[in-house]
């Protein structure tokens, strides 16, 4: 969906009395996880932003952000988008009727973060999982020259079991080690994830 498509009207009407009530009660633990969150994957000037739109009790433009922080505005704005991206903010648009302009309305979802940490966890243990079935399912050779890659039993047959890198002759490959890795990895996120739930639903 593009960004122009969620808006769900375009009104032509008093800038000034159209903003609309934005906060939410969420819990301080939800809080603090959309904090931190944000900080970790967007950095330190979208945290700012959201959380000027956290305290916010009103939807807030870009340009109120962007007073309030001192920021520059194409800044705020990368920030909002970002923010958008992540599907933890919206906006809504209306036309000045004075300036013929688009003013642009963002509200925060911060309720929304516990469904965007289930899914990046869930996004994890799948490409660990599917790492593992790759390295399950797969022979592979190598011509112990840490320069060049490891190949599958099918590519080092094609290739009459030279390196078609260093043409040195490749030898079988013991994936045991990586394979362990990779299951530990998978249980410890399981782990998390067991931890997560329980702290979602208030439990120790």
């Amino acid at each position: 969906m593009s960004r122009e498509a969620v808006s769900n009207f375009d009104e032509e009407s008093d800038v000034g009395a159209n903003k609309m009530a934005s906060k939410i009660n969420i819990s301080e633990r939800q809080r603090q996880t959309l904090i931190e969150v944000v900080d970790d994957i967007a950095g330190e000037e979208v945290k700012q932003v959201t959380l000027v739109l956290l305290n916010a009790d009103k939807e807030t433009t870009d340009e109120e952000i962007s007073e309030k922080l001192d920021m520059r505005l194409n800044q705020v704005r990368k920030s909002l988008y970002k923010l958008y991206d992540l599907q933890l903010a919206t906006f809504r648009r209306i036309r000045d009727k004075s300036t013929g302009w688009f003013v642009y309305f963002w509200t925060l979802h911060p309720e929304r973060i516990d469904v965007f940490v289930e899914k990046k966890q869930q996004e994890v243990m799948f490409k660990l999982q599917e790492r593992l079935d790759y390295e399950e399912s797969n022979m592979f050779f190598t011509c112990n020259n840490p320069e060049c890659p490891r190949v599958t039993f099918q590519e080092a047959m094609d290739n009459n079991f030279e390196c078609e890198h260093c043409s040195g002759r490749l030898e079988a490959f013991d994936n045991e080690q990586l394979k362990q890795v990779l299951t530990d990895k998978i249980n410890e996120m399981k782990e998390i994830r067991e931890k997560t739930k329980k702290i979602m639903k208030g439990e120790k």
